[in-house]
C-alpha cells in the first residue's frame, strides 16, 4: 500500500497564498492615481511633479512653484469676490427715455394754512369734547382733565369735516389739458398733518389700501370719486393696471405746457384764519406720486396769496433691472413691489412705509395714534394734547438719524416716481388791464383777490425723460469670468480641469477597482484549477496509468508535438489540439484510400496481363485494410 502524505497544511498554504495574490491585485493605490493625474492633468506643472524620470529636486521646484501660483490666484480672486459682495449694484442712466404718456401727472395736494375756521372755533364751548379735539388739531396746550374727551376717531373726524374749509370753499376754478373741470369732480378731500387738504390724480380707496373697512384718509363725506371719472390701477413698478383714458385716474401727462397742464384759483379766505401752523397766510402745496400719502408740515411749499405761479415738474423715475433681485436688499438698497410687508398700503414706497412705522410707535409707547396717520381698526385711540409729550419726542428720535433705539428703517421702492418743482411767482393783478385768463373772469374785486386769491399752472416742458436705472455692477457671470480668467493666467485652469478632478477623483478608482476586480476573478479560476490539479496529483495513492497515445498512420510519434499539445490548457487549446488531431486523421485516411486506389487499379492491370499468358505470382494484398 502507498504511503500517505500530510496533505492539511500544503492546501492551507495554497489557500494563503491565494487570498494574499487577490487582495494585493485589488487595491487600487491612492498613489499610483495620484501619479496618473498629475502626468494626465491639464493643469500647467504637476506633470513635472508626476515624472518618476525626473529629480526629487527638479519635482520639488515643480512642487514649490506650485503652491506659490495657487496662493496668488487665491489672493486675487478673493479681491474679486469682495468686490462683487461689496458693491454689486450701479445706478445708470436708462438709454431708452420714457415717453410721457406712460408717466401719470403728479399727484397734487394743496392745503390752506388755516387749520380751523374761525366762525367754527368760536361757537365750540369750553371744557367739552369739541374743544379738547380743537386743541389737539390746533396744537394748544390747555387744560386736559376733560371726562367727554374719548380720544375716538369718529369724534376727531366731525370736528375735522366741520371746522376746516372745505374744497368746493378753495378751489374756485379748474381745468386741466385746455378742458374746463368741476373741481369736486377731479379733487377730493383728505386728511394730512395739516387738517383737511384736496388733493389731485391720487389713487383710489381700492387701490391704495390693504383693508376697505379700515379707517381711510378720504372722508366719504366730502369726496366725490363717484363722477364721470372711472379709477384704475396704477403702481411705479407694474405701470397701470389697463389702458388709461380721458375719464380715467390717475391720469397721464397729456402734454407739454403750460396749456396740457392744471391750472386752478384758490381761495384762502384769509378773514376766517384761526389757528395756522405758520405764521403767514396763504397754501401749501407738495408733489408726489399717486400711490402715496403725502407729508405736509414737513416737505410742502408755500403759495402766497395774490400772486400767480408757474410751477414745471420734472419726474424724476427710479427702477430697476431685474437681474439685482437675487441680491439682498441690504446690499441694494431698495425693495420690490413683491417683497414688501405693509399692512395699511397696498403699494410700498418709502413714504408710506415710514408712515406705518411712525403710527406703530407711537401707539406701541404711547397707546394713541395721531388721527392722520394709518389706522387699522376704528377703535383705535386718538391723541390728544395730554399725549403730546410722548408723540413728539418719538417723532423727534425718528427724524434724529442718530438715534439707533426707535428708528425705521424704511428703503426706497426699487421702482419709485418724484416730481421735482421749478416755481416762479409773479404778484397778481386783477382789474386793471384786460387778461387772456378766462378762468379769473368771474373775479371782479382787486382788493379781494389781492389779500386771498392765488392763481396755479401745473405742467411739464419736456416730452421724454431718462429714468435712474439700478444695474448689476459686477454679476455672476462678470465674477466668473474675472476668476477664469485668473485661473488661466496662473494655473491654465478651466471647466475640463474640474472635469478632470471629479473623474481622478470618483470614476477612475471605481473603474479601475472593477476592472481589477474582473481580472482577479479570473486570476482566481487559474490558480484554483492549477491547485486542484495539484491536490490530485498528491490524493494519488499508486502508480500513475500509462498514458495512452494514439498514433497516426503517415506521422511518427513526435514526443516533443504530443507534449506541448499535452501541455496546453484552456478552451483555446484544447479545440486547437482537437482541430490538429482530426486534420492529421483525415490527412492520413486519405492518403490511405489513395494508396489503396492506387494498388486496386495496379493489381487489376496484373490480373489482366495473366489473362493474356501471364501467371500470377506472389500473396493478395489489400493494402487498406493495413
Amino acid at each position: 500500500m502507498a504511503p500517505v502524505f500530510p496533505l492539511h497544511n500544503r492546501h492551507v498554504a495554497f489557500d494563503k497564498e491565494l487570498r494574499t495574490r487577490t487582495m494585493h491585485n485589488e487595491r487600487v493605490t491612492f498613489t499610483e492615481n495620484l501619479r496618473q493625474y498629475c502626468l494626465n492633468t491639464t493643469i500647467h506643472g504637476l506633470k513635472y511633479i508626476g515624472t518618476v524620470s525626473l529629480t526629487w529636486c527638479e519635482r520639488a521646484y515643480f512642487f514649490l512653484t506650485f503652491l506659490v501660483v495657487t496662493a496668488c490666484s487665491i489672493y486675487f480672486i478673493s479681491k474679486v469676490y469682495i468686490k462683487w459682495q461689496s458693491s454689486p449694484i450701479i445706478i445708470g442712466l436708462n438709454p431708452i427715455a420714457t415717453h410721457i404718456k406712460n408717466i401719470p401727472f403728479p399727484a397734487v395736494t394743496i392745503c390752506n394754512m388755516n387749520q380751523v375756521r374761525r366762525e367754527v372755533a368760536e361757537r365750540i364751548e369750553e371744557r367739552t369734547l369739541e374743544q379738547t379735539v380743537l386743541q389737539s388739531i390746533c396744537s394748544i396746550d390747555g387744560d386736559y382733565n376733560v371726562t367727554q374727551y374719548e380720544g375716538k376717531w369718529s369724534a376727531v373726524k366731525k370736528l375735522l369735516l366741520s371746522s376746516t374749509q372745505p374744497c368746493s370753499g378753495m378751489l374756485k376754478a379748474c381745468r386741466y389739458a385746455k378742458q374746463r373741470e368741476k373741481c369736486s369732480e377731479i379733487f377730493q378731500s383728505v386728511f394730512t398733518d395739516e387738517g383737511l387738504c384736496c388733493t389731485f390724480n391720487t389713487l383710489d380707496t381700492v387701490h391704495m389700501f390693504q383693508n376697505a373697512t379700515a379707517p381711510s384718509i378720504f372722508p366719504a363725506e366730502v369726496s366725490n370719486g363717484s363722477g364721470r371719472f372711472r379709477p384704475i390701477l396704477w403702481t411705479p413698478e407694474q405701470g397701470y393696471g389697463e389702458p388709461p383714458t380721458n375719464t380715467t385716474y390717475p391720469r397721464v401727462i397729456a402734454g407739454t405746457g403750460v396749456t396740457m397742464g392744471l391750472a386752478m384759483v384758490l381761495d384762502a379766505n384769509v378773514s376766517d384764519y384761526y389757528c395756522s401752523s405758520t405764521s403767514s397766510t396763504g397754501f401749501k402745496i407738495i408733489f408726489h406720486s399717486p400711490a402715496e400719502t403725502p407729508k405736509i408740515t414737513d416737505y410742502a411749499q408755500y403759495i402766497p396769496v395774490g400772486s400767480e405761479n408757474r410751477i414745471i415738474i420734472t419726474p424724476k423715475i427710479n427702477d430697476a433691472a431685474d437681474q439685482i433681485r437675487k441680491v439682498a436688499q441690504s446690499q441694494r438698497q431698495c425693495v420690490f413691489g413683491s417683497e414688501a410687508n405693509l399692512s395699511y398700503y397696498s403699494v410700498y414706497s418709502r413714504n408710506n412705509c415710514e408712515l406705518e412705522c411712525e403710527a406703530r410707535l407711537i401707539l406701541e409707547n404711547c397707546g394713541c395714534v395721531l388721527y392722520y396717520l394709518p389706522k387699522l381698526c376704528e377703535e383705535t385711540k386718538i391723541c390728544s394734547r395730554a399725549n403730546a409729550r410722548c408723540y413728539e419726542q418719538i417723532r423727534s428720535s425718528i427724524a434724529f438719524t442718530a438715534n439707533t433705539s426707535i428708528v425705521c428703517t424704511c428703503l426706497p421702492g426699487c421702482f419709485e416716481i418724484s416730481y421735482i418743482p421749478d416755481v416762479t411767482t409773479a404778484e397778481l393783478q386783477v382789474g386793471k388791464f384786460g387778461i387772456r385768463e378766462n378762468l379769473l373772469d368771474e373775479v371782479k374785486d382787486e382788493e379781494y383777490a389781492k389779500k386771498n386769491l392765488a392763481l396755479i399752472y401745473i405742467f411739464v416742458k419736456d416730452t421724454y425723460y431718462r429714468s435712474f436705472t439700478k444695474g448689476e455692477l459686477v454679476g455672476f457671470t462678470d465674477f466668473l469670468s474675472n476668476v477664469g480668467g485668473l485661473l488661466g493666467l496662473f494655473l491654465g485652469f478651466s471647466i475640463i480641469s474640474l472635469i478632470e478632478v471629479i473623474y481622478f477623483v470618483t470614476l477612475r478608482p471605481y473603474c479601475a477597482k472593477r476592472k481589477q476586480q474582473r481580472t482577479n476573478v479570473k486570476d482566481r479560476n487559474v490558480e484554483v484549477g492549477k491547485l486542484n490539479a495539484a491536490r490530485n496529483d498528491l490524493l494519488w495513492f499508486g502508480s500513475k496509468p500509462p498514458v495512452t497515445t494514439v498514433q497516426f498512420l503517415g506521422r511518427s510519434n513526435d514526443h516533443g508535438y504530443a507534449d506541448d499539445n499535452h501541455l496546453q490548457a484552456g478552451p483555446n487549446a484544447m479545440v486547437k489540439e482537437y482541430a490538429t488531431k482530426l486534420k492529421h486523421l483525415v490527412h492520413s485516411r486519405l492518403q490511405q484510400a489513395s494508396g489503396w486506389v492506387r494498388n486496386t487499379f495496379r493489381s487489376r492491370r496484373t490480373q489482366l496481363g495473366r489473362g493474356f499468358g501471364q501467371e500470377r505470382t506472389g500473396p493478395r494484398s489489400y493494402p487498406f485494410y493495413d
